[in-house]
C-alpha cells in the first residue's frame, strides 16, 4: 500500500469526469510531497497527512495524440485560476502541468486553504471537445471543535512528518468566569498521539507512553484575567499541534455596546422555482427558514423592519434579487452594517461541457436557460462588489441541498460551499458563512411537530443569545459562526459541517445586541 499509516490524516475525493468527455481517463493527480506516483480518476478515495501543499502535478496523458495543444488549459484551485503557477513539460505519458514552490510564490494571495481544497481542471482539444475533472483535498477535522483554534507545526529538519494528533473533549465549550470569579478549575480532557508531551500555557504537563494513543485528563486553573489556554503537543523531531481554547470573563458593570449605524439585511429563501418540468426541485423550508431568521434578526438583532429587504418564492426573481444588490443592499455605508443570508439551491450546470459553471437557484430558473433565469457566481461577486460599502458586512449561505433527476451534477463533487466561501473571503470586513462542506447537504430538523434546517435553527438560537460567550450581550461573527459551526455538526454526527471564514481587517465585528 502506498498511503502511509497516519495519525493526523486528510481525505482526498477524485471525482469522474464527465464519461462523455473521458476526463477521468485523461487526467492524473500527483502530490509528490506525499506520494510517489500519481492518482487516476478511477482512485475515489485518498488518505493524505495535514500538512500543506507546496507540489502539485497534473498529468494530461496522450495530449498529443488528442490534439490538445500547449495553452488549452484551465486549473482551478478554489474558483481561483492559477495558470500562472504551472509550467508545462512535454513526457512520453502526455503534457505535465507542474507546480513547484518556487512558482506558487509568484502569488501574492493564498491559493490552499489548510482544510479543505477544490482543485478544478479542464481541456479543450482542437475539435472543440471539452474535458473536465475535479478533486477536494481536505482533512478530517471532524474531530475538532469549531470553538476553538488549531494549528499545526511540521519541523522543517523533518519535512514529511505527520505532527502529533491532540484531541480535546472536554471541556466541549469555552470556559466563563462569573462576575467577581478570580480564578475556575478546569479539567481537560483528551487523547494524545504516542510518545508525545503535552504542554498547557507552555508549561510542561504530560508524557504519552510509546506504542498507544493516551487519554489524558488534566486540572489546570485559569484566572479572569486569562483570556486563553493553550495547549500543544510536541514530538521528539519537533513537530508540533497546538489547540487553543478561549477563556471569558463576565466584566461587572460593563455598559452594553451599541452600534452607532444602521443595520441592513437582504435576506432570500426560495423553496417554489416554478410549475414547469424544467424547474429545479422543490425545497420545502428554505422560504420558511429565512422569515424565521428576518424576525430573528428584529427581536434579537436591533435590525429595524423597513431596513430588511425580504424575497421569498415569487418575489425572488433574478430581477427582483438583482435590484435588491444594486440598489437597497447599497444604502448600508461604511459605518453601517449589511446581512445577506441567500436559502436556495446551488447549481452545477449539468448540461453537457458546462460543469464549470455554477449558479444559484431563483424562482423563474429554467433548466435549458440556466443562464437568463438563474444567478451565476459570478455575477453574485459583481453585484456584491459593486454594492457592498460598509465595513460591516455577514454572508451567510445555505445552498448545499440535494438534487434530483437531470439537475444532478454527474461530473464530479458538488463545489457550491466550497466556491462560494471562497469568492468573498478576502474582502475587507467581510465575514462568510457556509451550510457545510463541500458535498454536505442541509439536515432538516424536527422538534414538537415543527420542521426546520438544522443550520438555521441553530443561527436563531445564536442570536437569541445562546453565542455570547463571554456575557457582554453582544454576538459577535466569530462567537455566532463558531457557534453554528460546532452545534450543526455535533448534532447531525459530522454529516454537515458548516464553515467560515472572519474579515480580514476589522476586528471581531457584532451582529447582534441583546
Amino acid at each position: 500500500m502506498r498511503t502511509p499509516n497516519l495519525i493526523r490524516q486528510a481525505v482526498l475525493f477524485v471525482s469522474m469526469g464527465l464519461s462523455a468527455q473521458e476526463g477521468s481517463k485523461l487526467f492524473q493527480l500527483w502530490l509528490p510531497d506525499f506520494f510517489d506516483t500519481p492518482f487516476t480518476g478511477a482512485n475515489t478515495l485518498v488518505e493524505l497527512p495535514d500538512r500543506r501543499i507546496q507540489r502539485l502535478r497534473i498529468l494530461v496523458r496522450d495530449a498529443q495524440q488528442r490534439n490538445i495543444n500547449p495553452g488549452r488549459y484551465k486549473i482551478f484551485v478554489n474558483g481561483k485560476g492559477l495558470g500562472n503557477v504551472f509550467e508545462e513539460r512535454t513526457t512520453p505519458e502526455g503534457t505535465l502541468l507542474v507546480m513547484e514552490p518556487e512558482t506558487l510564490r509568484k502569488r501574492p494571495d493564498e491559493l490552499f486553504d489548510p482544510r479543505e481544497n477544490a482543485i478544478e481542471m479542464m481541456a479543450e482539444d482542437r475539435r472543440g471537445r471539452h474535458y473536465y475533472q475535479n478533486w477536494i483535498v481536505r482533512v478530517n477535522d471532524r474531530r475538532e471543535n469549531a470553538l476553538f483554534g488549531y494549528s499545526s507545526t511540521v519541523s522543517p529538519d523533518d519535512p514529511k512528518a505527520v505532527p502529533p494528533d491532540l484531541v480535546i473533549t472536554e471541556p466541549a465549550i469555552p470556559p466563563f468566569l462569573a462576575a467577581n470569579q478570580p480564578s475556575a478549575k478546569i479539567v481537560l480532557k483528551g487523547r494524545l498521539s504516542a510518545g508525545a508531551t503535552l504542554r498547557v500555557n507552555g508549561q510542561p504537563a504530560l508524557a504519552a507512553r510509546q506504542g498507544a494513543v493516551f487519554n489524558f485528563e488534566y486540572a489546570v486553573t485559569v484566572a479572569a484575567n486569562q483570556r486563553e489556554l493553550v495547549l500543544e503537543a510536541a514530538d521528539a523531531r519537533g513537530n508540533s499541534r497546538k489547540v487553543v481554547i478561549p477563556v471569558y470573563a463576565s466584566t461587572p458593570n460593563a455598559p452594553r455596546i451599541r452600534f452607532a449605524g444602521q443595520k441592513y439585511a437582504v435576506l432570500i429563501g426560495v423553496s417554489r422555482f416554478g410549475a414547469t418540468k424544467e424547474s429545479p426541485p422543490q425545497l420545502a423550508l428554505a422560504a420558511s427558514n429565512v422569515e424565521e431568521f428576518a424576525r430573528s434578526l428584529e427581536k434579537h438583532g436591533g435590525f429595524k423592519h423597513e431596513n430588511i429587504r425580504l424575497l421569498t418564492d415569487e418575489k425572488a426573481t433574478l430581477e427582483m434579487v438583482r435590484v435588491a444588490f444594486s440598489d437597497f443592499a447599497a444604502k448600508a455605508q461604511s459605518n453601517d452594517m449589511l446581512v445577506v443570508y441567500i436559502a436556495t439551491h446551488g447549481l452545477h450546470d449539468p448540461r453537457p461541457n458546462r460543469g464549470d459553471k455554477l449558479y444559484l437557484a431563483l424562482h423563474g430558473t429554467q433548466l435549458a436557460v440556466m443562464d437568463s433565469t438563474a444567478l451565476p457566481f459570478s455575477d453574485l461577486e459583481f453585484l456584491l462588489n459593486r454594492s457592498v460599502r460598509t465595513n460591516q458586512c455577514f454572508l451567510i449561505f445555505d445552498v448545499g441541498h440535494e438534487l434530483t433527476g437531470d439537475w444532478r451534477f454527474q461530473a464530479g463533487h458538488n463545489l457550491v460551499n466550497n466556491h462560494v466561501l471562497k469568492l468573498f473571503s478576502d474582502k475587507s470586513g467581510w465575514s462568510v458563512l457556509v451550510s457545510g462542506s463541500t458535498d454536505d447537504i442541509s439536515v432538516e430538523r424536527k422538534m414538537d411537530g415543527e420542521a426546520s434546517s438544522l443550520f438555521n435553527y441553530w443561527l436563531a438560537q445564536a442570536l437569541r443569545g445562546e453565542a455570547d460567550f463571554n456575557g457582554d450581550h453582544v454576538v459577535t461573527a466569530k462567537e455566532l459562526f463558531s457557534f453554528v459551526s460546532e452545534k450543526v455538526k455535533t448534532e447531525s454526527q459530522g454529516v454537515q459541517q458548516p464553515r467560515y471564514k472572519l474579515a480580514t481587517q476589522g476586528g471581531d465585528q457584532s451582529i447582534g445586541v441583546q
